[in-house]
């Protein structure tokens, strides 16, 4: 039956619900086959049983050696113990894992009446062999107690003759033939008559130098046949295999029915995540779709930083620094370029971190919504979403990096240095030269004013004063005109902003939105650790589908 306590194992596995199998076929089918001894004093019952097992297992000698009704059965170690007036015998015999065997005292012993009176519990049994000695088998006691088993009882009952190589073979057949008489005499029917000599069969089994000529004498190959006939593949028998065969298919087919279902509402599992994973990227694809809106919000902060580069712009051309640079060097376009860098860098920042939070909140809804779903569809606790609680602030950190990526690739589109270089050389050689001549006639009209030639110092001193002025003025000019012309190529360019921040802003967002999908990637998981160990039962079912197939083969008549 390990077929079928591999098949129950499975069910379990399976989630399958199991009968109870109080009563069942199986149950009746994996009970140990009783055997009960029967006879007279010094008949061979003990050395009939020794022989079965091939073992020494009951007392047997030329006195009584059964002095009460003793029940043989398996057991890890020898063990004995007591119940309803019998003594049970536990024994490590490989025989007695199939067989229990009852040993009996003699019927014509002190003892007969404690015999005659267990005979309804006797009658239960699987067969009942009643034993005669060779020399004495008409004795009345062993008569009797075959004369008081019912009638069901008797079609489970056989005659053993024993010590038959005591007997001629014309002598056991004049034996058999007065015995069948008697039966038809003492229960009006013929039952099954069997000669054996137990002892030469124990010494067979036990020295294999003699089992040549004492197995075959003893006739118990015969007799062993015959067991094997009458109870262990007789209707009764058969009739529990053909019921255990079927209670068997019966339960294969519940565990093939059960993983059918486990296997499709997993392939539905797989369709569900598949369809909550769609809607994660329906979600992103809808910011996707809807980023030149967003992006349009972030060209207010782009405008505030043309203004704010525009005024810083203005005050690095005043009059003061632009004098001052005349001498030092003018490095205005790359500090200019690199303020600018800076505050679009900020200002691209702060523009994501509160897109990430809206994303971040979008994100959260729709787990909000998706978590309960998971729960009662596959019974799955998918936990809180990836993007939750510190996973947060670290997804709005890469968020924001992979945003700001863009602002290299914004001052590239913009060319803010290129574009301020040339009209700041140019305006910068034009007030050196203003500068130079306002200095040179200052000059001349300090010296005509020290060698006293006042007709020439005045009017060079009032041409450096003009000269002057024009300086101030063209200084002005050119700034209100680089700053203005600055101010409007930026402006101008908030479309190059928009385009060049696309390309960055799209990744950010479908990073963000890897991140959050992460958060099915524990249920896929559970889902494949699932369809994993639902593969080995599969092949598993196979196996025992093939075993039991084999067995009914083994078992057709």
């Amino acid at each position: 039956m390990g077929c079928f306590s591999r098949i129950r194992d499975l069910a379990a596995s399976s989630g399958v619900e199991w009968p109870d199998e109080s009563g069942s076929a199986r149950e009746k089918l994996a009970r140990p086959i009783r055997l009960v001894v029967l006879g007279e004093i010094n008949a061979g019952k003990s050395t009939l049983l020794n022989a079965l097992v091939g073992a020494e297992l009951c007392p047997a000698g030329p006195l009584p050696t059964t002095q009460r009704t003793t029940l043989y059965r398996h057991a890890s170690s020898e063990r004995a113990t007591e119940r309803n007036g019998w003594q049970i015998l536990g024994r490590p015999l490989d025989l007695l894992r199939r067989f229990e065997l009852i040993d009996t005292p003699g019927t014509n012993s002190g003892w007969r009446d404690g015999v005659f009176a267990d005979i309804p519990r006797f009658e239960k049994a699987d067969l009942l062999l009643v034993v005669f000695p060779s020399g004495n088998t008409w004795t009345a006691a062993t008569w009797d107690l075959v004369s008081a088993l019912g009638d069901e009882a008797l079609e489970r009952t056989a005659l053993v003759v024993q010590q038959s190589d005591q007997k001629s073979p014309e002598d056991l057949r004049v034996i058999e033939g007065h015995m069948r008489d008697l039966c038809l005499k003492k229960v009006g029917r013929e039952l099954p008559i069997v000669a054996v000599a137990a002892g030469l069969a124990l010494e067979a089994k036990l020295d294999p130098r003699e089992a040549r000529k004492s197995w075959s004498a003893s006739r118990f190959g015969a007799f062993e046949e015959f067991l094997t006939a009458t109870v262990c593949e007789s209707p009764s028998r058969r009739y529990l295999i053909d019921r255990t065969m079927q209670e068997a298919g019966d339960r294969l087919r519940d565990i093939e029915s059960a993983l059918d279902r486990q296997r499709r509402s997993m392939d539905d599992d797989g369709w569900f995540l598949a369809g909550l994973e769609r809607e994660a990227r329906q979600l992103r694809d809808l910011v996707l779709e809807n980023s030149p809106k967003t992006l349009a919000g972030a060209r207010g902060r782009y405008e505030n930083e043309v203004a704010r580069l525009s005024r810083a712009l203005g005050r690095m051309l005043g009059v003061g620094p632009t004098l001052w640079r005349l001498f030092v060097g003018d490095a205005s376009p790359a500090r200019i370029e690199a303020r600018l860098a800076d505050g679009l860098g900020e200002a691209i920042r702060d523009f994501a971190a509160v897109d990430a939070e809206r994303l971040l909140e979008e994100c959260e809804g729709h787990w909000n919504d998706v978590r309960p779903r998971v729960i009662e569809r596959m019974g799955l606790d998918p936990g809180t979403a990836a993007i939750h609680g510190d996973g947060r602030e670290a997804s709005t950190g890469r968020f924001v990096a992979n945003v700001a990526r863009a602002v290299p690739g914004v001052l590239g589109q913009l060319r803010v240095r290129a574009c301020l270089d040339s009209p700041l050389r140019a305006r910068n050689r034009r007030l050196r030269f203003l500068l130079a001549m306002v200095l040179l006639l200052t000059t001349a009209a300090g010296a005509c004013g020290a060698l006293g030639i006042d007709r020439w110092a005045w009017p060079l001193a009032f041409a450096a004063a003009g000269m002057g002025g024009v300086l101030l003025l063209s200084a002005w000019v050119s700034r209100i005109r680089i700053v203005g012309q600055t101010r409007e190529r930026l402006r101008d360019s908030v479309g190059r902003f928009e385009t060049a921040m696309r390309e960055d802003y799209g990744e950010a967002v479908r990073a963000l939105f890897d991140e959050y999908a992460n958060g099915l990637i524990g249920v896929r998981r559970q889902l494949a650790d699932r369809q994993e160990t639902l593969k080995p039962r599969q092949d598993q079912w196979d196996r025992l589908h093939l075993e039991l197939r084999s067995i009914e083969q083994d078992h057709q008549p």
